[in-house]
């Protein structure tokens, strides 16, 4: 009896590195960065740049011959991403965020399409650093949801950050409406965009929970990706042409309603998101778990130092 197993994971690509084994190709040009990889063709099980599979996994894997870090998670690594280098990296991994154009890049020689389609994106980096501080605020109010002892002040800072990024998601909408001629499968709606804005100026209501508004943003945020199913790869691709954030979203989606053990690290001067991956761990890397402790024990010691040199400061004036 022979069974049929439908592949239900095919591949979330934005394109595959143009070399085997390598990244997608980037190179910043003013205010861009120019992206291009060949068209996704789903051959390869997986792949390093399927942003999806790379999540599923990341709780499980560890390269060869490194130690763990808790930081291997896409998303993870898109909400750490604290600087232009380590943003370039990511979308040098994964694609474009958010696309202002995309095209098939034509062959030098015949000026016919290459085969296989070899694709150009341009991702603005003021809107691939906005991006960011969107994500990683959303995720951080994930992780205050959790938390026994609900910080509200931090919540609506982090709803601020949203708020103030946001605002060019209809544009953007627009924008690549205009590109597809029809209409993209996310939209932020004016309602939804107002009503953040909202959450993030109230004031705490003394009746309902401390954690509602933030819940309220956070569903906001992800109701503008709405879940959808496609009969093909090709169909799917369409839905993240222009960028991955999507994707993204539907990661954020599985952390707000079954959210994997990951915090912020203990260290005051690190903070980086990362997977819990032993009980009771509060540091991202056993470095921070040393500087944290160094800096504890001398706040305390210190005080102590300085006080005994006080004294006898006084005493060699008497």
């Amino acid at each position: 009896m022979m069974t049929i197993v439908e592949q239900l994971h095919p591949g979330f690509q934005w394109a595959e590195p143009p070399q085997k084994g390598g990244d997608l190709e980037v190179e910043q040009v003013g205010s861009d960065l120019h992206i291009s990889g060949l068209m996704p063709r789903y051959q390869a099980e997986d792949a390093p740049s399927d942003l999806i599979r790379q999540f599923e996994k990341a709780p499980k894997s560890r390269p060869i011959g490194q130690q763990r870090t808790g930081k291997e998670s896409p998303d993870i690594r898109f909400a750490n991403a604290d600087s232009d280098e380590k943003l370039i990296a990511f979308v040098r991994r994964f694609g474009p965020v958010v696309a202002k154009c995309v095209r098939y890049i034509a062959d030098k020689e015949s000026g016919e399409p290459q085969s296989p389609a070899m694709l150009m994106a341009l991702q603005d980096v003021q809107e691939l650093r906005n991006e960011h501080l969107i994500y990683r605020a959303a995720l951080r109010l994930i992780i205050l949801f959790k938390e026994h002892d609900f910080d509200y002040e931090l919540a609506q800072k982090l709803m601020r950050e949203i708020s103030a990024h946001i605002g060019d998601w209809p544009r953007q909408w627009e924008r690549e409406r205009s590109q597809r001629r029809s209409e993209p499968i996310w939209k932020l709606s004016t309602e939804s965009l107002r009503r953040i804005g909202q959450m993030a100026s109230a004031r705490r209501d003394s009746l309902l929970s401390p954690t509602v508004d933030g819940r309220i943003v956070i569903c906001e945020l992800l109701n503008s990706f709405r879940g959808m199913s496609f009969p093909n790869p090709l169909e799917m691709y369409g839905g993240i042409k222009y960028g991955i954030r999507p994707l993204l979203y539907s990661i954020l989606r599985r952390q707000f309603f079954a959210p994997r053990e990951f915090a912020a690290c203990a260290n005051t001067q690190c903070r980086d998101f990362f997977n819990i991956e032993r009980a009771g761990q509060q540091f991202c890397s056993p470095e921070c778990s040393q500087q944290q402790r160094q800096r504890t024990y001398w706040k305390k010691r210190g005080k102590k130092l300085r006080k005994k040199r006080l004294i006898g400061k006084r005493k060699k004036k008497r």
